[in-house]
């Protein structure tokens, strides 16, 4: 039997691509391209959390707020759209905290370790409840990505994502420098609660560039997924991430990679098929062995 190369990257990691407003805004005609695009994997950037843990997208899309969703008062077509996602064959719907701002990883380490009403981990404080609130109005949220760059406290950070794995999410770091301490936060992660980790993002443009899936980053057996930037930001051509996934993938077996950053590629055209169709088909290609 044929096996054709979609299937075979399809059947072993994620093809992703990060996305930020046009997820919720002129949502018809992204959600449509989205999900014939040929990504597995979407990831909603970027969530911010407050210093009362509120949760909201980008500064302009409160999502949730003292342990309720709140969410369909800005955009009630929300949910229904990434439930779309997955209806149309998207494997694996990401929500990634924090990027170079600084703050999120800073106010989750202060609620972490505060021991008023609200403070840690447990069922009762405020990280659990709102987290467990978005995963309960929104199941179709798979995993959390960790774009932690510039708080690095490891032991609040651990007892984060154990804490997540506990309310269903998987947890991806969002690494571009730093790696033994990812390294650490990998091994402590997963020996507390195992395979809450499952996989890796790592940025390989940008602050990430000259960064490579196949050397210095290997998190024993978690799998790597490498990130490439779009041309529009002096990253890659289509022609050219094909070629470069092609090159990691020989090199050290790569099983998916993403996109950066689908605001750049949306509504855009390539050859007679959307941008974000060509960059998913490249990446697709290349994956394959």
């Amino acid at each position: 039997m044929t096996v054709s190369s979609a299937s075979l990257a399809d059947t072993t990691g994620y093809i992703g691509i990060f996305g930020g407003g046009p997820i919720y805004k002129n949502a018809n005609n992204n959600i449509k391209e989205l999900s014939q695009s040929g990504f597995t994997e979407v990831i909603v950037w970027s969530v911010e959390v407050k210093a009362n843990g509120d949760l909201n997208l980008n500064g302009e899309f409160p999502i949730v707020s003292n342990g309720a969703y709140i969410g369909n008062q800005t955009y009630p077509g929300f949910v229904s759209n990434l439930a779309a996602l997955k209806t149309a064959g998207v494997k694996r719907i990401t929500f990634s905290i924090g990027s170079s701002n600084v703050g999120d990883f800073q106010d989750i380490k202060a609620l972490v370790n505060s021991t008023g009403a609200g403070g840690g981990t447990g069922t009762q404080s405020t990280l659990y409840r709102n987290f467990q609130a978005l995963k309960q109005a929104i199941p179709s949220i798979d995993a959390i990505d960790l774009d932690d760059e510039n708080s690095y406290d490891a032991a609040s950070t651990v007892a984060f994502s154990v804490m997540l794995g506990k309310l269903g999410y998987h947890v991806m770091p969002d690494a571009y420098t730093n790696a033994s301490y990812w390294k650490s936060v990998v091994t402590q992660i997963n020996s507390q609660r195992a395979g809450t980790v499952d996989g890796v993002h790592l940025q390989a443009y940008a602050g990430g560039a000259g960064n490579s899936p196949c050397s210095g980053w290997d998190f024993g057996g978690v799998p790597v997924y490498p990130g490439i930037g779009d041309s529009s930001i002096g990253g890659d051509t289509v022609s050219s991430a094909q070629t470069k996934i092609a090159g990691w993938e020989g090199q050290c077996a790569i099983t998916g990679a993403f996109l950066w950053l689908y605001d750049d590629v949306a509504g855009k055209t390539y050859n007679g098929k959307t941008l974000s169709a060509a960059y998913a088909g490249a990446i697709d290609a290349g994956l394959t062995p």
